[in-house]
């Protein structure tokens, strides 16, 4: 927990981005900087050599991003706001002057730190060991708000093989095969509908096996709210 006297420092040295859904900012045009998504849920982004983009993570209110920047490194993804964000931000050499002067903040950016270790490992794992099938269905019914819909879902099927650690040919595999047996809908080139949730849950039960990080641990984050508020429709 930050002292006043810290809090007022934070809120003097800061900058607020706001931005409607878009590129915020590609990964070669990210500065040095430590990022706090206030509002919305953003999407960290990785390019390849060729021009390619993809969804390499969701962040949601009260998550960091950049932490990695306190170590003299770059930020290494780029920013894609999927709804209506807010974003406070601090360029690194302020931002870590700040939390050194403050050991309890430290602290609290340490167990931060290491839960996005456990979570890192935990994805590793999942990864591994679990199939194709079910890291994609759980992805699916955790974010069904933002990634299904009939016209234009937040996150397009085209961005689902990242964030499920599956091939691009894999899901389109695994969807054809879904909707022959009427679990999902697809339609056109982007929009997708969940019929059968518990087909889905059934296929994703296999994760259940792999303990996850411990919510309630200090440095635990909250996962990127998955509905659209009304006033980020406005």
């Amino acid at each position: 927990m930050a002292s006043a006297e810290t809090l007022e420092r934070l809120i003097r040295a800061m900058s607020v981005i706001r931005s409607g859904p878009g590129r915020i900012m590609s990964e070669a045009e990210v500065p040095s900087r430590v990022a706090l998504v206030l509002r919305g849920t953003v999407a960290a982004t990785w390019d390849s050599p060729d021009g390619q983009t993809v969804y390499a993570g969701l962040y949601g209110p009260h998550q960091f991003m950049g932490l990695a920047t306190l170590a003299g490194g770059p930020m290494v993804v780029g920013i894609d706001a999927l709804t209506k964000v807010t974003l406070l931000a601090w360029d690194t050499p302020t931002f870590r002057r700040i939390a050194t002067a403050d050991p309890p903040m430290a602290v609290d950016l340490l167990d931060r730190a290491i839960y996005a270790i456990q979570a890192l490992n935990h994805l590793i794992k999942l990864r591994t060991f679990a199939s194709a099938r079910s890291r994609l269905a759980a992805l699916l019914l955790r974010y069904e708000a933002i990634c299904c819909s009939s016209d234009s879902p937040l996150v397009p099927r085209g961005q689902l093989s990242a964030l499920a650690g599956v091939t691009p040919r894999m899901v389109s595999t695994i969807l054809r095969e879904w909707e022959t047996a009427g679990v999902v809908r697809r339609y056109g080139m982007s929009g997708l509908e969940l019929l059968d949730r518990n087909a889905l849950k059934a296929e994703s039960a296999a994760l259940e096996a792999f303990t996850a990080p411990d919510p309630t641990s200090p440095g635990a984050w909250t996962r990127p709210e998955p509905t659209i508020q009304p006033s980020e429709e406005a």
